[in-house]
This record gives structure tokens, C-alpha cells and sequence, in this order.
């Protein structure tokens, strides 16, 4: 029966208040403990789990329930809260979230995929887009321990209890309504199974209660519990003391098989395919096939709470106080010291006379007895040696007779095994020495030690030793009649002359260099390959002339521990990231390979060594020897990645940060994920990070794809996961307000330029306008000067020529000459200053014209020749006044230096004009002069330098004595 608010016995409703107010699993705990244990017959199995608990980030490390939901992601119920696991991470929620309570007891999904908490105040919450959402209704679902707690095909959730399912219906759950609900009989399921029970399947059922000693009242007691339960086409009919199985069919349903325990039992729970789990106190969990009856135990010693087998068949037990343990490979089991091993850290493995031995630091070895039913005892022995700080077990080799040879730090020991007696076995010591590698070939064991390598017969008695320099040997193998040695100077070729005993008779020399090979640390080899473990460089195969190399990622890692040939096409290469299988075929030309460590059930990535015996594989690691039947990974799941973040539009302003957020499941990968996103059409290359989270702080307005990968601890990738997004500009980065404001932008500036313009044609024209005048007023000047002033001096000029000529014979003539003389220089003076105030001059070619015409009269009466050369096209160039005036004078200062000094025969004036630039030559054949000498003393010289530096004008003097003058002078106009 089942206690609603409006019905039943008030009386058994406070019982059950009572009962379930108290500490749940405490009262269900210590009640227990008054059983005996179950399934004493059943081999525990020893297996590696990863424990998680509350320093990993759990609420609490007493967990009630497991639970995985259609996404993959794993519930954990605790008495602190409610948490999600995606292998990685822990995302946890607590009343502060809104969950009801903080203890949760039991987590099922809806066919809405919204996550379902049973909390101790006997309320339902649910969790849906990142939030946790409360019922509207208040109504209490009382779920006992035994109880099973789910969604069925119309939404509607249930509690399978005694021979019913009770279900609720809530305005939130939007279930389906359906005629049959709430009968007696009537049975669903979490998979969509319903089941609907004849009286005669009732009184089948009832029948075999009874006979348990069970009835309708004992269900209502916490100790005498029992459900119905089905799954697929199964009935089964639970209590704490055996599950009877039945096949439900329309006839009825048909017994199959009664599977019984007694004990410490908790809770059963239907796991994954014909399986069901039975948690206990301190016995563990008990994984039962109720189809074949196989039984496994696991987590002995244990208090567990709850089991889960999930899509990538891993197994999972909640615990009452170490939180929850995950084996990603349950097939793996695993030897430690909970076995029988005296330490765990296992350096060497070896098989001989039917014993599986184990070598370990102090010289400890573990033997194990095979081909036995029961689970085998683990023996110890220890090889006596002469040291005690270097003692480890360095080698095992088994050679015919049953025979061990032990290499160790201190020498080489041998073993006699053959007598199925471990009493009688005594190790014998057979060289003195650290042993670095042992090989062996028909009636010859080979080894190395310190610098040598040694040769002992097949009786162990007689040997023969080869020095070798110190190069430092790692490992030997034979190969195509060849001893090879590794070394960490690279691989060597050995062919000693064993006949000889003298040390120096032996042919040794380096190989494969050529192929980059350079520490070698381990070798093996067959008939026909050899396989080379370098320190970084991977694996290298050497098969007849061909070298094929296997690296990292393809395989664990490049540094290799060791090298081992399980079959002529197997090899398996240790490493300290875990075992790497490579398979050949083909004659080794193609190959498989496959990975082996934590994630798929090793006990440590740390892996020394490995054997082979029948079908089973035996795997030396730091934490005790894995045993496996499964060579491989080829079929792991890859990494599913999800969407993590809250749904909503996918759009973004401009500066509002852009975040996404996946989640990569992958529980083999033992929380070893990376992620990788690119912006598509962006990024060329994939940004790395630890965390499925991407940020974006200022990404320029657009529209966007964000593609995110997620990889494995074995590389494999999971599918691509798009993210669609925009971001919208801000309202001033809007397009069209951009267009109007460029447009506003451009028409400001048309203004402002044409304002510009105005203006300057304003200054244009009033220089214009002033050039003008000025011009004019130089006109005015230029006429009053030549017609007033020019007129008179010219007037004085002609009277004192015809007073000179008067009085040429008297003494006065000498001061009327003189005078007659001055008044022809003022004249001429101002012809100068009239032909360079009157603007209709301001042209260079006029300028070119005056001068020439000047030259000619300043060499008419002279006995130098004047040659002249103009070049100025026909461009119009202006030219200033002034500027006009200072070359006239600075060239005729320059002409009057060569009539009155050079005592040349020939001048050269040559005038060119290139665009704006006039190039003025004077130049002569005369006797020159010292330069710098007269360029302080001759005033000439001097003006001509003032004149050319008012002119800003490059000037140039070439001279020497009796080389001529040459005078250049540069302009710009």
C-alpha cells in the first residue's frame, strides 16, 4: 500500500515518517549489519577502480543513488546535494539552487529529458536549462529503500513497490492520460514495458511469497521488503533474499530461474542487459546474470549504496562513506597486495613451470600458481645477494627445462623450477655483477652487465666474457644470426668468436645511425623482425633492409620501457603512459594498433612488463599485474561532445562578451580531455584549451559558426559541434546611421573644403589684385625714372660731352671728363634700375637677353673672346625684380673679373634653364688663381659670394693657377 495525503492508515503513515525522517541509509545500515554474508561461494573480483569522492569535488562522499541520463551525463544523490559528472567535472546543486532538500535519495529522467530529484521531505524538484524548477503541487511521493523510482511511456512517474506500480501525475510532468493506472497488477517499466498481470500471475506470485515467509504486511516493513520489476520480456520479483525470475508472455507468465542471496543486502537494482546488482554492507556489490546465474563480486569490504552499468558498459558503486567508484573495464582483473603480492610494484614477469613469477625491487620474487579453478595463493621468495642498496629483479628469461635465469643488480642467478615443489627451489648464483639484459638461444644464454657482454653455456657452467667501452648498454637480442646491442650511443652489432677466449676476438660496429636512431633502450626480435625501443623516438621496425618507425600518437608514447614479441605478429611496447599492442600482417607490411592504460582497466599507466600465457595477457605495473583477455581499444567510444550552455537566442551585442560552453562525455578517458575550437572562415588553426568553455570579448559585428572538437587520451575525435551566432552593432555602429553619417561627413567637409577654397582664391586674388598695383606702381616708376630722371641725366650727360669738347685742351678737362664719366655710370645705374623695376622684364628670357646683351658690350672693346650658349625653351618662367637685378650684377661682376684678370683668350657664358632650376656657367682660359687666397682678398670674389647667398643659390668655383676660371651657379626659381 501506498500513503497518500487523503488516504490510508494514519497510524502506518507515522511509522513510515518515523522511519524515513531518520538518517535513511544510517537506520538501513545498522540494521543490516544483523545479517551474515551472502554469496560466500561467489570469487570476489579484484578489478581497478577510480575512486571519487568529496576532495574531488563531490558534495559528499556519501552517495544514496547513480543514475545516467540520456546525454550521458551521470547523476550523483548525497546527503549534501545532487551532482552531475561528466567525467571531468562535478556540477553540484544543493538547496541553495533550489532543490528541496539537500539529501536526495533517488534521480530518474523524463521522456522530456528534465532530471528528477526524490528529496528526504519526501518532495519532488526537477532540473531543466541549468536551473533547478519547483512543483506547483505539494503533494509528497514516499518512496521506500527498496522502492524503484522512474518515468514510464506516458510520462508519468512511478514507484514500483510490492506487486503494483503507484503513479503520480503533476500539471508539470504533462503526462498522457491513460485508462488503466494505479490497479494492482498492473506493472511498468523504465524502458517502456508494461505489463498488465492475470489473477492466476497474482496468485503465482503470491503463492511464492508465502513460501518466503513474505506477505502484503511484510512489505510495509523495512527488513522484509519485495517489488515487482520488468525489463524487456522479463518479470522479476525482488526481495533481499532472491530474485525469482519469470518470462511474461499473453498466456501468463512462466518461472525461469530463482536466484537466491542472503545477507547484508540493501537495495537490487536492474541494471543493463540480463543483469541486475545486489549492494551490501561490507560484502560490496554483486553483479548477477539472471539468464546464465554468473555472479561477480566486487568492492569487498565495502558498504555500497547504489550500481550503475552505463552505455559505454562501465560499472559504477555509489558507497555509503568513500563516495562512488568507476571500473571503465570490469573484464580487466587485476593482481595487488589485496591478492597476496608482497609489493606491487611488479619490474619483470616470466612464466616457467607452470608458475607465473614476478621480480620487484629487493630482490623479492612472486610466484602464482596457473591452470588452477580456485583463485590461486601467491608465493614469495627472496634472492639472497651480497648488497642491499642496489637489489631490484633487472631480468627474467625462461629457457628449456624449466630453468629461470634472474638478472638482478648483484648478478645472475638460475632457477630450477621443475619440480612442482616451491619448498625445494633454490636460486644459484652464476655471475657476479649488475645485469643490465639476458637473451638466450639454443644451449647459450647471453646477458650484459656493467661493460661487457657475457656468454654462459646452457648447463651455466662455463663462460666467456668481451669487454666492451664504456658506452653505456641497455638490452640484447639475436637477430639473423647477429647479437644486436642497444646502448644509450645507439644499436651495435656483436659477432663474438666464442672459441677464443681472448676479450679483444670480436667484430663490433655501429648500425642504423643513418636512420636517426640514438638511444636504445630496449630490444626484441623474431625470426624475421626486430623491433628497437628508443628514449623519445618511438619504435622502430627492422624488417630484412626495410626500417618502418611508430611514434607518438599512434602509439603511448615515444620513451619505451620495453619490447615484447606475445606471437610471431603481436608486439607490445611498454610505456610509462600505458601498453601499446601493434599487430602485423601481411608479412608485416600493414598493421593495427591498439592502446591500453587506466582508461580501459589498467591499474597504472606505468607498464614494465608483459607475458602471455594461453589466452590470457599479464601486464607488470607500478600498482600490481593486470590480466586480460582483450588485446585492444579498437572499439572505444569516442567522445561525445554536448551543448552545455543555457538555451537562448544566439545573438550578441558589440562588446557584450560571447561565451559557449560544451561538455566532452568520455569516462574511459579518466578525465583526459582536450578541446579545440576554431572560428570558421576566421581561424586557420584550432586554439587548444583544458575546459570546454570559449570566450569572445570584442569580436567585430557579423555573423559567425564556432566549430569545437573534443579529443581523447587516445586521440580519437569526437563529431564537430557548431556554434551559430551574430553580433549585432551597437545603434551608433548601425548601417544605415553609418551612411548618414558619412554622407553628413562628406558634406561637412564639402563645405568646410569649399569654404577653404573661397578663402584661398580670396587671398589668390588680392595678391593677385595687389600684384597688380605693384605692378602698375613699378610701371609708374619705371616711366617717371626713364622719362623725368632719365631724361635729365641724359641731358647732363650730352652737355658735359660737348663742355668736355670745348675745353679738351685746357686744364679743366680732367675734372669735366671725370665728371662726364660719373654722370655715364649713373645712367647706366639707373637703365639697371628701370630694366628691373618695369614688370614686362619679369621673364627669364628677358633676363637671358639683357645679360647677353650687357656681355657683348662689356667684351666689345676687349681682346677676349666671348662665346655664349643659352638653353631655355619656350615655357614661361617668371622671375622677381630683385632676384633679376642680383644675377645680372653677380654675372657681371664675373665677366669684369675675366676682362680685368684673367688674361684669357677666350670666355664662355653659357645659360641654361631645366623646369625651374637656372644653371648659370662663366668660365675662361685664363691664368686662374688660388682660390682660397683671393677669396678674402679680392672684393670681387667676395660680392660674388654675398650675391649668391642673397640669391640662395649653390655656388661653385673651380680654379687653379694657370688652369683657368670656371664659376657655376645654381638656382632655383
Amino acid at each position: 500500500m501506498y500513503i497518500v495525503k487523503n488516504g490510508g492508515d494514519v497510524k502506518l503513515m507515522r511509522i513510515i515518517k518515523i522511519l524515513l525522517k531518520s538518517s535513511f541509509f544510517k537506520l538501513l545500515i545498522l540494521t543490516q549489519f544483523l545479517f551474515s554474508g551472502v554469496y560466500a561461494d561467489t570469487p570476489y573480483q579484484v578489478v581497478y577502480l577510480k575512486n571519487y569522492s568529496a576532495p574531488d569535488g563531490l558534495p559528499s562522499s556519501r552517495v544514496n543513488y547513480l543514475m545516467q541520463d540520456s546525454k550521458g551525463f551521470t547523476w550523483i544523490a548525497t546527503d549534501k546535494g545532487v551532482s552531475r559528472f561528466d567525467g571531468q567535472h562535478f556540477k553540484n546543486f544543493t538547496s541553495a539552487d533550489g532543490l528541496e532538500s539537500n539529501e536526495c535519495f533517488r534521480i530518474a529522467e523524463d521522456n522530456y529529458h528534465r532530471i528528477f530529484f526524490q528529496c528526504n521531505n519526501y518532495r519532488v524538484c526537477y532540473y531543466e536549462n541549468g536551473k533547478i524548477h519547483k512543483l506547483s503541487n505539494p503533494q509528497k511521493i514516499v518512496v521506500w529503500p527498496f522502492a524503484n523510482f522512474f518515468f514510464n511511456r506516458y510520462n508519468e512517474l512511478c514507484v514500483n513497490y510490492r506487486l503494483t506500480t503507484k503513479v503520480y501525475n503533476f500539471p508539470e510532468l504533462r503526462s498522457i492520460r491513460h485508462p488503466i493506472q494505479n490497479l494492482t497488477g498492473n506493472i511498468y517499466g523504465e524502458e517502456g514495458e508494461e505489463v498488465s498481470l492475470s489473477e492466476n500471475d497474482l496468485d503465482i506470485l503470491q503463492k511464492e511469497l508465502l513460501a518466503g515467509q513474505l506477505s502484503y504486511q511484510t512489505a510495509n516493513n523495512n527488513f522484509r521488503p519485495y517489488r515487482l520489476a520488468v525489463h524487456q520480456n522479463h518479470l522479476l520479483l525482488i526481495t533481499k533474499d532472491w530474485v525469482h525470475v519469470y518470462r511474461y508472455q499473453n498466456t501468463g507468465i512462466v518461472p525461469l530461474k530463482k536466484i537466491y542471496f542472503t545477507g547484508n543486502v540493501t537495495s537490487v537494482y536492474v541494471t543493463g542487459k540480463n543483469t541486475f546488482a545486489v549492494t551490501t554492507v561490507k560484502q560490496g556489490t554483486y553483479v548477477v546474470n539472471y539468464i546464465t546465474g554468473e555472479r561477480r563480486n566486487y568492492l569487498n569490504n565495502h558498504i555500497t549504496t547504489s550500481t550503475l552499468i552505463d552505455k559505454e558498459n562501465n560499472l559504477w558503486f555509489g558507497s555509503y562513506d568513500k563516495g562512488f567508484f568507476l571500473s571503465t573495464n570490469p573484464e580487466v582483473k587485476v593482481i595487488n597486495q589485496e591478492s597476496g603480492l608482497e609489493n606491487e610494484d611488479v619490474l619483470k614477469l616470466s612464466i616457467a613451470g607452470g608458475y607465473l613469477f614476478t621480480g620487484h625491487v629487493l630482490s623479492t620474487l612472486n610466484y602464482i600458481k596457473l591452470d588452477t579453478n580456485q583463485r590461486p595463493a601467491i608465493g614469495s621468495m627472496t634472492i639472497m645477494q651480497d648488497r642491499s642498496d642496489f637489489n631490484r629483479i633487472t631480468s627474467l628469461v625462461t629457457i628449456p627445462g624449466d630453468t629461470l635465469i634472474i638478472g638482478t643488480d648483484n648478478g645472475i642467478f638460475g632457477l630450477n623450477v621443475s619440480r612442482n615443489n616451491p619448498a625445494t627451489w633454490q636460486a644459484k648464483k652464476i655471475f657476479y655483477g649488475p645485469i643490465k639484459g639476458i637473451t638466450w638461444r639454443p644451449d647459450t644464454v647471453y646477458f650484459i652487465s656493467q661493460n661487457a657482454v657475457g656468454i654462459v653455456s646452457h648447463q651455466l657452467k662455463s663462460q666467456v666474457g668481451f669487454r666492451f667501452e664504456s658506452i653505456r648498454m641497455t638490452s640484447l637480442a639475436w637477430y639473423k644470426g647477429r647479437l644486436l646491442v642497444g646502448s644509450l650511443y645507439g644499436l651495435y652489432t656483436f659477432v663474438p668468436n666464442i672459441p677464443m677466449v681472448d676479450a679483444g676476438e670480436y667484430k663490433r660496429e655501429r648500425i642504423l645511425a643513418d636512420n636517426g636512431i640514438n638511444v636504445v633502450k630496449s630490444l626484441a626480435s623474431t625470426d624475421k623482425v626486430c623491433a628497437i625501443g628508443t628514449e623519445d623516438q618511438g619504435v622502430f621496425l627492422l624488417v630484412n633492409n626495410r626500417v618502418v618507425q611508430f611514434s607518438a600518437p599512434l602509439i603511448s608514447s615515444g620513451d619505451i620501457r620495453k619490447l615484447i614479441w606475445t606471437d610471431t605478429n603481436t608486439l607490445w611496447a611498454c610505456t610509462a603512459n600505458g601498453v601499446s599492442i601493434i599487430r602485423f600482417s601481411d608479412n608485416y607490411q600493414n598493421y593495427k594498433v591498439s592502446l591500453l592504460n587506466t582508461s580501459n582497466g589498467l591499474p597504472s599507466d606505468n607498464v614494465a612488463d608483459v607475458v602471455r600465457y594461453k589466452n590470457d595477457y599479464y601486464i607488470a605495473t607500478d600498482r600490481g599485474i593486470a590480466v586480460t583477455q582483450n588485446l585492444g581499444n579498437a572499439n572505444l567510444p569516442r567522445p561525445v561532445l554536448i551543448n552545455d550552455g543555457i538555451p537562448g537566442e544566439a545573438s550578441f551585442t558589440y562588446g557584450q562578451s560571447v561565451v559557449f560552453n560544451c561538455v566532452a562525455l568520455s569516462y574511459k578517458s579518466m578525465g583526459k580531455i582536450q578541446y579545440r575550437f576554431r572560428l570558421k572562415g576566421v581561424d586557420k588553426n584550432w586554439s587548444i584549451a583544458p575546459t570546454g568553455e570559449k570566450r569572445f570579448d570584442l569580436l567585430p559585428p557579423g555573423n559567425y559558426e564556432l566549430e569545437a572538437v573534443a579529443a581523447d587520451r587516445f586521440n580519437q575525435l569526437s563529431r564537430s559541434l557548431i556554434f551559430q551566432f551574430s553580433v549585432t552593432p551597437l545603434w551608433y555602429q548601425q548601417l544605415w546611421l553609418q551612411i548618414m553619417a558619412v554622407i553628413g561627413a562628406i558634406v561637412i567637409v564639402f563645405f568646410l573644403v569649399r569654404k577653404y577654397y573661397l578663402s584661398i582664391i580670396g587671398l589668390q586674388k588680392k595678391d593677385y589684385e595687389n600684384e597688380l598695383a605693384l605692378q602698375r606702381e613699378r610701371q609708374r616708376i619705371s616711366s617717371e625714372v626713364h622719362d623725368d630722371l632719365g631724361a635729365s641725366i641724359s641731358g647732363i650727360k650730352l652737355r658735359t660731352e660737348l663742355l668736355s669738347n670745348k675745353v679738351a685742351d685746357q686744364p679743366a678737362f680732367k675734372d669735366i671728363d671725370g665728371i662726364h664719366e660719373a654722370i655715364t655710370d649713373i645712367s647706366t645705374q639707373m637703365r639697371l634700375i628701370i630694366w628691373s623695376l618695369d614688370p614686362e622684364n619679369d621673364e627669364v628670357s628677358n633676363l637671358v637677353n639683357f645679360i647677353h646683351k650687357q656681355a657683348v658690350k662689356l667684351f666689345e672693346y676687349s681682346n677676349i673672346r666671348l662665346h655664349e650658349s643659352t638653353a631655355i625653351g619656350e615655357n614661361v618662367v617668371v622671375i622677381s625684380g630683385e632676384k633679376r637685378r642680383q644675377l645680372y650684377l653677380l654675372v657681371k661682376e664675373g665677366l669684369n673679373n675675366v676682362i680685368k684678370h684673367s688674361d684669357a683668350k677666350n670666355a664662355y657664358l653659357e645659360i641654361g634653364l631645366y623646369k625651374k632650376r637656372l644653371h648659370i656657367i662663366i668660365r675662361d682660359d685664363g691664368k686662374g688663381f688660388d682660390a682660397e687666397s683671393r677669396k678674402h682678398e679680392n672684393m670681387g670674389i667676395r660680392n660674388i659670394y654675398a650675391r649668391a647667398k642673397r640669391l640662395e643659390a649653390e655656388l661653385k668655383i673651380d680654379t687653379a693657377p694657370g688652369k683657368g676660371t670656371s664659376i657655376s651657379l645654381k638656382i632655383h626659381l
